[in-house]
Protein backbone atom coordinates (compact mmCIF):
# COMPACT_ATOMS: atom_id res chain seq x y z
CA UNK A 1 0.00 0.00 0.00
CA UNK A 2 2.10 2.96 -1.35
CA UNK A 3 -0.50 5.35 -0.56
CA UNK A 4 -0.70 4.76 3.19
CA UNK A 5 0.07 6.26 6.21
CA UNK A 6 0.11 4.48 9.50
CA UNK A 7 0.02 7.02 11.92
CA UNK A 8 1.11 4.22 14.94
CA UNK A 9 -2.97 3.86 15.13
CA UNK A 10 -4.76 0.80 14.58
CA UNK A 11 -5.71 1.44 10.76
CA UNK A 12 -4.08 2.27 7.71
CA UNK A 13 -4.69 5.68 5.87
CA UNK A 14 -4.68 4.84 2.50
CA UNK A 15 -4.24 8.20 0.09
CA UNK A 16 -4.60 6.32 -3.07
CA UNK A 17 -8.46 6.72 -3.17
CA UNK A 18 -8.08 10.13 -2.91
CA UNK A 19 -5.91 11.44 -5.13
CA UNK A 20 -7.62 9.19 -7.62
CA UNK A 21 -10.15 10.56 -7.44
CA UNK A 22 -9.35 14.09 -7.26
CA UNK A 23 -6.89 14.67 -9.86
CA UNK A 24 -9.39 12.43 -12.07
CA UNK A 25 -9.19 13.42 -16.01
CA UNK A 26 -13.11 14.11 -15.97
CA UNK A 27 -12.28 17.52 -13.63
CA UNK A 28 -10.52 18.64 -16.90
CA UNK A 29 -12.97 17.54 -19.31
CA UNK A 30 -16.76 18.21 -20.54
CA UNK A 31 -19.23 20.17 -18.25
CA UNK A 32 -21.24 16.82 -18.02
CA UNK A 33 -18.08 15.23 -16.79
CA UNK A 34 -16.94 17.37 -14.61
CA UNK A 35 -20.39 17.06 -13.29
CA UNK A 36 -20.66 13.96 -12.67
CA UNK A 37 -16.71 14.19 -10.87
CA UNK A 38 -17.52 17.20 -8.51
CA UNK A 39 -21.04 15.23 -7.46
CA UNK A 40 -18.97 12.10 -6.50
CA UNK A 41 -16.19 14.43 -4.52
CA UNK A 42 -19.37 15.85 -2.48
CA UNK A 43 -20.51 12.12 -2.20
CA UNK A 44 -17.27 11.32 -0.58
CA UNK A 45 -16.17 14.64 0.82
CA UNK A 46 -15.44 12.60 4.57
CA UNK A 47 -12.93 10.61 2.46
CA UNK A 48 -11.21 14.06 1.04
CA UNK A 49 -11.38 15.35 4.60
CA UNK A 50 -9.39 12.67 6.41
CA UNK A 51 -6.92 12.63 3.24
CA UNK A 52 -6.44 16.44 4.31
CA UNK A 53 -5.74 15.47 7.82
CA UNK A 54 -3.19 13.01 7.28
CA UNK A 55 -1.61 15.06 4.68
CA UNK A 56 -1.08 17.61 7.50
CA UNK A 57 1.14 15.62 9.65
CA UNK A 58 4.36 15.75 9.15
CA UNK A 59 5.10 12.17 9.67
CA UNK A 60 3.06 11.65 6.47
CA UNK A 61 5.75 12.98 4.52
CA UNK A 62 8.93 11.37 6.72
CA UNK A 63 10.75 8.90 4.73
CA UNK A 64 8.85 9.17 0.96
CA UNK A 65 10.59 9.16 -2.39
CA UNK A 66 10.54 11.81 -4.41
CA UNK A 67 7.88 10.84 -6.45
CA UNK A 68 5.39 10.29 -3.58
CA UNK A 69 6.27 14.03 -2.58
CA UNK A 70 5.70 15.30 -5.89
CA UNK A 71 2.11 13.23 -6.42
CA UNK A 72 0.78 14.49 -3.13
CA UNK A 73 1.99 17.82 -3.87
CA UNK A 74 -0.10 17.63 -6.60
CA UNK A 75 -3.04 16.74 -5.06
CA UNK A 76 -2.33 19.21 -2.14
CA UNK A 77 -2.45 22.14 -5.17
CA UNK A 78 -5.71 20.41 -6.40
CA UNK A 79 -7.37 19.82 -2.99
CA UNK A 80 -6.56 23.59 -2.32
CA UNK A 81 -8.21 24.84 -5.79
CA UNK A 82 -11.42 22.78 -4.93
CA UNK A 83 -11.67 23.83 -1.54
CA UNK A 84 -10.37 27.39 -1.53
CA UNK A 85 -10.86 28.65 -4.55
CA UNK A 86 -14.56 26.48 -6.01
CA UNK A 87 -16.02 25.22 -2.67
CA UNK A 88 -15.39 28.76 -0.51
CA UNK A 89 -13.79 27.24 2.29
CA UNK A 90 -11.10 30.34 2.40
CA UNK A 91 -10.04 30.03 6.10
CA UNK A 92 -9.52 26.56 5.99
CA UNK A 93 -7.81 26.26 3.17
CA UNK A 94 -5.26 29.04 3.74
CA UNK A 95 -4.50 27.78 6.84
CA UNK A 96 -3.71 24.36 5.51
CA UNK A 97 -1.66 24.98 2.38
CA UNK A 98 0.37 27.21 4.76
CA UNK A 99 0.57 24.76 6.97
CA UNK A 100 1.68 22.06 4.27
CA UNK A 101 4.48 24.35 2.90
CA UNK A 102 6.21 24.77 6.60
CA UNK A 103 5.96 20.92 6.91
CA UNK A 104 7.46 19.37 3.43
CA UNK A 105 10.50 20.75 2.83
CA UNK A 106 10.97 18.22 -0.18
CA UNK A 107 9.93 17.86 -4.04
CA UNK A 108 10.46 19.50 -6.74
CA UNK A 109 10.72 22.83 -7.51
CA UNK A 110 7.55 23.00 -10.31
CA UNK A 111 5.09 21.01 -7.68
CA UNK A 112 6.45 23.55 -4.79
CA UNK A 113 5.40 26.42 -6.93
CA UNK A 114 2.08 25.05 -8.12
CA UNK A 115 1.28 24.66 -4.66
CA UNK A 116 2.39 27.96 -3.92
CA UNK A 117 0.41 29.55 -6.74
CA UNK A 118 -2.86 27.60 -5.89
CA UNK A 119 -2.56 29.15 -2.42
CA UNK A 120 -2.08 32.61 -3.40
CA UNK A 121 -5.13 32.65 -5.39
CA UNK A 122 -6.85 31.81 -1.96
CA UNK A 123 -5.26 34.49 -0.26
CA UNK A 124 -5.67 37.12 -2.70
CA UNK A 125 -9.48 36.33 -2.72
CA UNK A 126 -9.13 36.77 0.88
CA UNK A 127 -8.08 39.96 0.68
CA UNK A 128 -4.44 39.00 1.72
CA UNK A 129 -2.43 41.00 -0.65
CA UNK A 130 0.73 40.91 1.10
CA UNK A 131 0.69 37.15 1.74
CA UNK A 132 -0.36 36.69 -2.16
CA UNK A 133 2.98 38.47 -3.20
CA UNK A 134 5.19 36.89 -1.26
CA UNK A 135 3.54 33.25 -2.78
CA UNK A 136 3.73 34.44 -6.13
CA UNK A 137 7.54 36.08 -6.11
CA UNK A 138 8.27 32.74 -4.14
CA UNK A 139 7.05 30.87 -6.61
CA UNK A 140 8.37 32.20 -9.46
CA UNK A 141 12.05 32.45 -7.37
CA UNK A 142 12.07 28.72 -7.30
CA UNK A 143 11.14 27.82 -11.26
CA UNK A 144 13.65 31.32 -12.37
CA UNK A 145 10.60 32.15 -13.91
CA UNK A 146 12.32 35.23 -15.41
CA UNK A 147 15.49 33.49 -16.59
CA UNK A 148 13.81 30.73 -19.09
CA UNK A 149 13.32 30.32 -22.45
CA UNK A 150 10.65 29.84 -24.27
CA UNK A 151 11.47 26.06 -25.16
CA UNK A 152 12.21 26.09 -21.06
CA UNK A 153 8.80 28.07 -20.77
CA UNK A 154 7.30 24.91 -22.70
CA UNK A 155 8.78 21.94 -20.99
CA UNK A 156 7.43 23.26 -17.71
CA UNK A 157 3.97 24.53 -18.69
CA UNK A 158 1.17 24.71 -17.47
CA UNK A 159 2.90 25.21 -14.44
CA UNK A 160 5.20 27.97 -16.00
CA UNK A 161 1.62 29.34 -17.22
CA UNK A 162 0.40 29.30 -14.50
CA UNK A 163 3.65 31.21 -12.66
CA UNK A 164 3.37 34.20 -15.90
CA UNK A 165 -0.21 34.38 -15.43
CA UNK A 166 0.11 35.13 -11.66
CA UNK A 167 2.93 36.96 -11.70
CA UNK A 168 1.31 39.27 -14.40
CA UNK A 169 -1.84 39.35 -12.49
CA UNK A 170 0.34 40.64 -8.99
CA UNK A 171 1.96 43.08 -11.67
CA UNK A 172 -1.61 44.58 -12.72
CA UNK A 173 -2.49 44.94 -9.19
CA UNK A 174 0.42 46.67 -8.31
CA UNK A 175 -0.67 49.20 -10.67
CA UNK A 176 2.71 48.49 -13.07
CA UNK A 177 0.59 47.91 -16.50
CA UNK A 178 3.69 47.72 -19.33
CA UNK A 179 4.77 44.66 -16.63
CA UNK A 180 1.38 43.08 -16.87
CA UNK A 181 0.92 42.83 -20.66
CA UNK A 182 4.07 41.71 -20.87
CA UNK A 183 4.12 38.77 -18.55
CA UNK A 184 0.27 38.03 -19.56
CA UNK A 185 0.92 38.54 -23.05
CA UNK A 186 2.63 35.08 -22.80
CA UNK A 187 -0.89 33.69 -23.75
CA UNK A 188 -0.23 34.75 -27.47
CA UNK A 189 3.26 33.77 -27.67
CA UNK A 190 2.90 30.39 -26.17
CA UNK A 191 -0.29 29.59 -28.43
CA UNK A 192 -2.24 27.09 -27.37
CA UNK A 193 -5.69 26.88 -25.49
CA UNK A 194 -5.32 26.28 -22.01
CA UNK A 195 -6.45 27.22 -19.13
CA UNK A 196 -3.61 29.36 -17.69
CA UNK A 197 -3.27 31.11 -21.14
CA UNK A 198 -7.20 31.31 -21.10
CA UNK A 199 -7.21 33.85 -17.37
CA UNK A 200 -3.79 35.33 -18.89
CA UNK A 201 -6.57 36.87 -22.03
CA UNK A 202 -8.86 37.83 -19.08
CA UNK A 203 -6.28 39.79 -16.89
CA UNK A 204 -4.83 41.34 -20.17
CA UNK A 205 -8.34 42.67 -20.45
CA UNK A 206 -8.65 44.21 -17.25
CA UNK A 207 -5.13 45.95 -17.72
CA UNK A 208 -6.27 47.43 -20.99
CA UNK A 209 -9.69 48.55 -19.45
CA UNK A 210 -7.64 49.82 -15.99
CA UNK A 211 -6.19 51.83 -18.40
CA UNK A 212 -9.48 53.18 -20.34
CA UNK A 213 -9.01 50.98 -23.04
CA UNK A 214 -12.57 50.06 -22.93
CA UNK A 215 -12.90 48.81 -27.28
CA UNK A 216 -9.08 46.77 -26.72
CA UNK A 217 -10.34 44.91 -23.45
CA UNK A 218 -14.06 43.69 -25.06
CA UNK A 219 -12.01 42.58 -27.97
CA UNK A 220 -9.79 40.63 -25.57
CA UNK A 221 -12.70 39.38 -23.58
CA UNK A 222 -14.26 38.10 -26.82
CA UNK A 223 -11.28 36.26 -27.36
CA UNK A 224 -11.21 34.63 -24.11
CA UNK A 225 -14.60 33.94 -24.78
CA UNK A 226 -13.90 31.86 -27.66
CA UNK A 227 -11.15 29.96 -25.91
CA UNK A 228 -13.29 29.14 -22.57
CA UNK A 229 -16.28 27.79 -25.16
CA UNK A 230 -13.79 25.93 -26.90
CA UNK A 231 -12.31 24.28 -23.61
CA UNK A 232 -16.09 24.03 -22.20
CA UNK A 233 -14.98 25.60 -19.43
CA UNK A 234 -17.99 27.26 -17.36
CA UNK A 235 -16.31 29.05 -14.96
CA UNK A 236 -13.99 30.87 -16.87
CA UNK A 237 -17.18 31.35 -19.59
CA UNK A 238 -18.80 33.02 -17.05
CA UNK A 239 -16.04 35.01 -15.49
CA UNK A 240 -15.37 36.26 -18.82
CA UNK A 241 -18.99 36.70 -19.82
CA UNK A 242 -19.51 39.01 -16.48
CA UNK A 243 -16.48 40.95 -17.32
CA UNK A 244 -17.29 41.78 -20.86
CA UNK A 245 -20.94 43.14 -19.38
CA UNK A 246 -18.76 45.31 -16.85
CA UNK A 247 -16.95 46.66 -20.04
CA UNK A 248 -19.98 46.99 -21.94
CA UNK A 249 -21.82 49.21 -19.31
CA UNK A 250 -18.13 51.58 -19.51
CA UNK A 251 -18.68 51.59 -22.74
CA UNK A 252 -22.22 52.92 -22.06
CA UNK A 253 -23.93 49.65 -23.94
CA UNK A 254 -26.22 49.72 -20.78
CA UNK A 255 -29.06 47.44 -22.43
CA UNK A 256 -26.64 45.19 -23.39
CA UNK A 257 -24.68 44.82 -20.04
CA UNK A 258 -28.31 44.05 -18.61
CA UNK A 259 -28.81 41.70 -20.89
CA UNK A 260 -25.98 40.14 -20.16
CA UNK A 261 -26.14 39.92 -16.83
CA UNK A 262 -29.91 38.45 -17.19
CA UNK A 263 -28.70 35.78 -18.73
CA UNK A 264 -25.67 34.88 -16.54
CA UNK A 265 -26.53 35.97 -12.99
CA UNK A 266 -29.08 32.67 -12.67
CA UNK A 267 -25.90 30.15 -13.52
CA UNK A 268 -23.60 31.86 -11.31
CA UNK A 269 -26.03 31.66 -8.85
CA UNK A 270 -25.83 27.93 -8.68
CA UNK A 271 -23.10 27.50 -9.19
CA UNK A 272 -22.63 29.33 -5.70
CA UNK A 273 -18.94 30.08 -5.84
CA UNK A 274 -18.88 32.93 -3.57
CA UNK A 275 -16.32 35.46 -4.48
CA UNK A 276 -17.51 34.91 -8.00
CA UNK A 277 -21.17 35.27 -7.08
CA UNK A 278 -20.46 38.30 -5.08
CA UNK A 279 -18.38 40.45 -7.16
CA UNK A 280 -20.92 39.73 -10.40
CA UNK A 281 -24.42 40.74 -8.43
CA UNK A 282 -21.94 44.24 -7.14
CA UNK A 283 -21.00 44.78 -10.99
CA UNK A 284 -24.58 44.19 -12.19
CA UNK A 285 -25.86 46.13 -8.91
CA UNK A 286 -23.79 49.18 -10.94
CA UNK A 287 -25.07 48.64 -14.13
CA UNK A 288 -28.91 49.37 -12.25
CA UNK A 289 -27.39 52.59 -10.69
CA UNK A 290 -26.39 53.31 -14.40
CA UNK A 291 -30.08 53.15 -15.99
CA UNK A 292 -31.75 54.49 -12.91
CA UNK A 293 -32.84 52.14 -10.79
CA UNK A 294 -31.12 52.89 -7.73
CA UNK A 295 -33.82 51.36 -5.30
CA UNK A 296 -32.86 47.64 -6.67
CA UNK A 297 -28.92 48.59 -6.83
CA UNK A 298 -28.74 49.19 -3.30
CA UNK A 299 -30.40 46.32 -2.52
CA UNK A 300 -27.99 44.30 -4.18
CA UNK A 301 -25.12 46.09 -3.03
CA UNK A 302 -26.20 45.99 1.07
CA UNK A 303 -27.00 42.20 0.21
CA UNK A 304 -22.88 41.77 -0.97
CA UNK A 305 -21.76 43.40 1.74
CA UNK A 306 -23.04 41.25 4.54
CA UNK A 307 -22.57 38.37 2.31
CA UNK A 308 -18.83 39.46 1.84
CA UNK A 309 -18.65 39.95 5.51
CA UNK A 310 -19.84 36.67 6.30
CA UNK A 311 -17.74 34.70 3.83
CA UNK A 312 -15.05 36.76 4.43
CA UNK A 313 -14.30 37.83 0.94
CA UNK A 314 -13.49 41.48 0.42
CA UNK A 315 -13.45 43.20 -2.77
CA UNK A 316 -10.57 43.94 -4.00
CA UNK A 317 -9.26 47.56 -4.41
CA UNK A 318 -8.69 47.12 -8.07
CA UNK A 319 -12.38 45.86 -8.17
CA UNK A 320 -13.89 48.56 -6.24
CA UNK A 321 -12.03 51.00 -8.07
CA UNK A 322 -14.30 49.73 -11.11
CA UNK A 323 -17.81 50.12 -9.24
CA UNK A 324 -16.86 53.18 -7.11
CA UNK A 325 -18.58 56.13 -9.16
CA UNK A 326 -21.53 54.04 -9.85
CA UNK A 327 -21.99 53.10 -6.48
CA UNK A 328 -21.48 57.03 -5.20
CA UNK A 329 -23.66 58.44 -7.75
CA UNK A 330 -26.42 56.11 -6.58
CA UNK A 331 -25.95 56.76 -2.83
CA UNK A 332 -25.92 60.27 -3.64
CA UNK A 333 -29.21 60.39 -5.84
CA UNK A 334 -31.21 58.12 -2.94
CA UNK A 335 -29.91 60.07 0.05
CA UNK A 336 -31.24 59.78 3.47
CA UNK A 337 -33.12 56.18 2.27
CA UNK A 338 -29.25 54.96 1.08
CA UNK A 339 -28.94 53.38 4.54
CA UNK A 340 -32.35 51.62 4.44
CA UNK A 341 -32.05 50.06 1.46
CA UNK A 342 -28.86 48.85 2.07
CA UNK A 343 -30.17 47.34 5.84
CA UNK A 344 -32.78 45.41 4.00
CA UNK A 345 -30.77 43.82 1.44
CA UNK A 346 -28.51 42.34 3.97
CA UNK A 347 -31.80 40.99 5.47
CA UNK A 348 -32.92 40.10 1.83
CA UNK A 349 -29.44 37.60 0.67
CA UNK A 350 -27.97 38.13 -2.42
CA UNK A 351 -30.22 35.10 -3.95
CA UNK A 352 -33.38 37.20 -3.29
CA UNK A 353 -32.02 40.73 -4.22
CA UNK A 354 -31.07 39.91 -7.57
CA UNK A 355 -34.52 38.01 -8.36
CA UNK A 356 -36.30 40.96 -7.44
CA UNK A 357 -34.07 43.20 -9.40
CA UNK A 358 -34.65 41.34 -12.34
CA UNK A 359 -38.36 40.40 -12.63
CA UNK A 360 -39.98 42.07 -15.61
CA UNK A 361 -41.22 45.62 -15.39
CA UNK A 362 -44.56 45.11 -15.04
CA UNK A 363 -44.02 43.38 -11.84
CA UNK A 364 -41.95 45.81 -10.19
Amino acid sequence: MAGSVNLGLTVLVDLAPVRELVLDPRRLGSAQHRSSWSDEVERRYREVEAAMDHLALPQTWQGRSPAWVDQHLELAAELVLQLGELRGEYARTRAWGDHLLEIVTDGSAPWRAELMLRLSEVHRVSGNQERTAALVRQAADLLHLLDLSPEEVHELAPISCHALLCLGSLAMVEDRPDEARTLLGHAWSHGTDSNEHLWSLVGFALVEAGDGHHDAALALEDAAIAMAERLDDLRALQATRNNRACTLRQLGRLDEAYAEFADLLPTILAEDIPDVVLTSAEDFACVLFDIGREQDGALLVGAAMAERDAAGVPRLDFQYASIEASIAAGRARLGHDWDTLVERGAALGVLAAVASALRPATER
